[in-house]
């Protein structure tokens, strides 16, 4: 890997990611880019390693109700019940929800609106649930379901004017660099959605 940054000229990177770009939204080499190339208003999916809860009973893993709080049952409350069927099959089928290790895993988080964008901080502002403990790294990518899809199947219809979400104006292209940086805001917010219901509508 110091060979491959060596012969790019750029500096050993901790992580390493790779995102599918189309031929001519190609940077340079060595460009750093910044968190104005998330517009506010736009919707993100953010991936992370969810947080690990360790060994989990079937009750907190899969949400078993478990067993009668009351009669006829012994110290097995929270007890996971049958896991089998007889003879036949005479076994477990693969798969079976069963105690186990929780959390810790690859984790997506869809459709998350850009709030807010502070290009002097390089912090993008999302609403709703990130993954992952404090301080950990997270992957954000333009919205699969609520932006590519969307975008591509407005554009076949002919519907340009659908492609970007509303109060999207525009994308920076072909990314958001710190070149772009200097002549924007140092935050830009999303408007707000939410109507006063002071204000008569129009």
């Amino acid at each position: 890997m110091r060979g491959h940054f060596r012969k790019a000229r750029v500096k050993p990177k901790y992580i390493v990611k790779e995102f599918p770009v189309t031929p001519d939204a190609h940077v340079p080499v060595g460009t750093t880019l910044s968190a104005i190339h998330f517009v506010p208003g736009q919707f993100v999916d953010v991936i992370a390693d969810s947080i690990g809860k360790g060994f989990q009973g079937t009750m907190k893993r899969w949400n078993f109700k478990g067993l009668r709080a009351s009669h006829g049952v012994s110290v097995s409350h929270r007890s996971a019940g049958a896991t089998g069927q007889h003879q036949d099959p005479g076994r477990v089928w693969p798969g079976k929800k069963m105690a186990g290790r929780l959390g810790g895993e690859r984790t997506t988080v869809q459709n998350l609106p850009v709030v807010r964008v502070d290009t002097s901080l390089d912090l993008i502002f999302v609403k709703g649930a990130v993954p992952g403990v404090d301080d950990a790294h997270v992957l954000v990518r333009d919205a699969k379901k609520k932006m590519l899809c969307l975008a591509n199947a407005n554009q076949a219809k002919g519907l340009y004017e659908s492609v970007l979400p509303k109060g999207v104006d525009d994308l920076p292209f072909p990314a958001g660099t710190k070149e772009m940086v200097q002549s924007l805001p140092p935050v830009i917010e999303a408007p707000s959605k939410r109507s006063s219901p002071f204000i008569p509508r129009e």
